[in-house]
């Protein structure tokens, strides 16, 4: 119980965080990580997996900021596509985004670091916190099992005779 408790603490304040910061849609970069660890390798930890997801958000911010930082620039080539004719744009995301990146002032960049700071920071606690918490969960842990062996495990009726 406690666990679930830890991992549903960690996720609302890393999604209060996220919203605050007008990044909501690193939420479901979370909690697809929060899936694939509980699902995968953490199934007996529901607060490491909620971490995992905190990690992969992490990840994400820190990849889209490495992509902008790179000091290789593209080389434009004259393959870009030509207009057929047709109702429908074409729409090439990959110059979108680094047009969008370009477009940066320097201090949105500056911003962007110090909430990715700032997230790194949050995560520092969290981990804190749950070495913290460790001790009181397993004393938890043993208090259960104490009760379970003194008060028996509940037996299933009987047929009657």
């Amino acid at each position: 119980m406690a666990d679930s408790i830890t991992a549903l603490a960690i996720a609302l304040s890393a999604s209060a965080y996220l919203c605050s910061r007008n990044l909501p849609y690193l939420i479901l970069w979370g909690v697809l990580g929060y899936l694939v660890a509980y699902n995968t390798v953490l199934k007996d930890s529901k607060t490491l997996s909620a971490l995992f997801g905190l990690g992969v958000v992490a990840f994400v911010v820190k990849s889209s900021m490495t992509e902008y930082f790179d000091d290789k620039e593209e080389e434009k080539s004259d393959d870009e596509p030509k207009p057929t004719g047709k109702s429908t744009p074409h729409v090439d995301l990959g110059t979108t985004i680094l047009h969008a990146y370009r477009n940066l002032s320097p201090e949105q960049i500056g911003g962007m670091k110090k909430d990715t700071k700032e997230l790194m920071e949050l995560q520092k606690e969290l981990m804190g916190t749950l070495a913290e918490m460790k001790p009181a969960i397993e004393q938890g842990a043993e208090l259960l099992g104490t009760f379970s062996q003194f008060f028996g495990k509940p037996e299933a009726p009987s047929a009657p005779a």
